[in-house]
């Protein structure tokens, strides 16, 4: 009020201190976040280009990962170990994810299993994709290119408890996998992209449209990943040529990749 000042009121909520003593920084009613289970996950990815970025964001956790290149080699070691969850590339060779979710859910029927939770992995983004997914028996559906904090929530809202040893406490033992320092697989990348466009430009002599279309689904999956949406696009551009068979079309993105990869530096994996 004018010449006479203002009042104000506030309200703070306090809780009332239970005898212990509360870490600094941590707000009210915050718990900390609980330790991640050592969960065995089996990858089914047939690009290396994938398996190593998927391998990349998992290095820092405790998961055990082992490698199916099929969807039936999938099967078989699915059949034969005991995996926690499954990440299930939708487009392998001999078999895809979709078949092969379909043969595990089979299998888990047959044998009075429970269902493991399976994610999917899939380049592709069109309308009924994710129905597609998870009518075939798929836990849930991602996207790639795929961000690694994306990829460690999915696990961790999916993954059944890990069924570990208990010790006399009660609470359960864990085995964690230290990551030891790699080399950057942000070049190794780049170099299997530069060989993609030898490849791309003999099969286009040949007029095989199939291999460009195929080459051009990895990197549209993988670009991404790795911090190269540009590469994701170009490749993009290339599957849809190749299955076209436009072959015009698919020398000229094949061109365009060519001159962007001479001028791409070499940047951080995006997260």
């Amino acid at each position: 009020v004018l010449d006479a000042g203002s009042v104000f009121s506030f309200a703070v909520p306090f809780e009332i201190w239970s005898g212990t003593i509360r870490r600094p920084g941590v707000p009210v009613g915050t718990d900390p976040e609980p330790a991640l289970s050592a969960l065995r996950i089996l990858l089914a990815e047939d690009s290396p280009d994938n398996r190593t970025i998927t391998l990349a964001y998992l290095a820092e956790t405790p998961y055990q990962v082992e490698i199916a290149e099929t969807g039936a080699i999938a099967c078989k070691m699915f059949e034969s170990g005991n995996y926690d969850l499954i990440l299930m590339d939708r487009q392998m060779p001999v078999m895809d994810g979709l078949t092969a979710t379909r043969t595990i859910r089979l299998w888990e029927q047959t044998n009075n299993r429970p269902p493991t939770p399976i994610i999917a992995l899939t380049a592709s983004a069109l309308k009924g994709d994710r129905e597609i997914c998870m009518a075939a028996g798929c836990t849930a559906y991602l996207t790639k290119p795929i961000k690694q904090e994306v990829l460690l929530q999915a696990i961790k809202e999916h993954a059944m408890a890990a069924r570990l040893p208990l010790i006399e406490d009660g609470s359960q033992t864990s085995t964690f996998f230290v990551s030891t320092a790699k080399p950057d697989p942000v070049p190794t990348f780049l170099q299997n992209c530069r060989q993609n466009v030898v490849v791309m430009l003999e099969a286009l002599e040949r007029g095989d449209c199939e291999t460009v279309a195929f080459l051009g689904h990895r990197m549209r999956g993988a670009g991404g990943m790795f911090g190269f949406p540009i590469i994701t696009d170009i490749g993009a551009a290339l599957e849809d040529a190749g299955g076209r068979a436009d072959t015009g079309a698919a020398r000229q993105w094949v061109d365009e990749l060519s001159f962007y990869l001479k001028s791409a530096a070499v940047i951080p994996i995006n997260q």
